[in-house]
């Protein structure tokens, strides 16, 4: 079995469209206004408005911020805050959020490496829909690592993962997977990711 690599999640962000996407409609202090200040060039204020949003309890403001105390392009880094920030995210079921903590999880970035917490983290942002999570679930349930040893759900979530821009990585998988699989086994797995709903948070 050739072990994969997961894709570290703080690596493998949506574009901004993809981000609007997934945060849904604007409302009164959102991710996406301060989004927009932060586009014209005003990062402090963009940052002191998610501050204000994500105190309000808005997730992708929250995100947001742990991006931003995490990278420090504008502020100094603080883990802390940029744990404390994903953590509320996370909280709230934000998937990019989701991803990204169990990645600290998975590798013991700032936190002690627990391979249980990061497969049930990253289990729940593929159930929302979030392409790096399915690719790194999928990796964790085809070795039987951090969660029960799963191949027909490992298969299904590297199709989806697949389908929605992890081609590259998930197609050396399922060839190697395919090998390993009866074709009941296979046409299983396609059947959940044919009929894959993501979830709502």
């Amino acid at each position: 079995m050739v072990k994969m690599t997961r894709v570290w999640g703080l690596s493998a962000k949506l574009g901004v469209m993809g981000i609007a996407l997934l945060v849904g409609e604007a409302h009164a202090l959102s991710e996406r206004e301060g989004q927009d200040i932060y586009r014209r060039g005003q990062y402090e204020e963009a940052i002191e408005y998610w501050k204000k949003a994500a105190e309000a309890g808005d997730a992708g403001s929250a995100y947001r911020l742990s991006e931003e105390f995490f990278d420090a392009k504008v502020v100094k880094r603080d883990i802390g805050l940029a744990f404390k920030y994903l953590k509320q995210a996370a909280e709230k079921a934000d998937p990019r959020a989701l991803t990204d903590l169990a990645s600290l999880y998975d590798y013991g970035t700032g936190v002690p490496m627990n391979r249980e917490r990061a497969a049930q983290l990253y289990l729940q942002a593929a159930r929302l829909g979030m392409p790096a999570a399915m690719f790194n679930i999928a990796s964790m349930l085809e070795a039987g690592e951090g969660i029960d040893q799963n191949k027909i759900e490992a298969y299904k979530f590297y199709l989806l993962s697949r389908d929605q821009g992890f081609a590259p990585f998930a197609n050396k998988a399922l060839e190697q997977m395919a090998s390993e699989m009866t074709a009941e086994q296979l046409a299983e797995a396609e059947s959940r990711a044919d009929n894959f709903i993501p979830e709502t948070p």
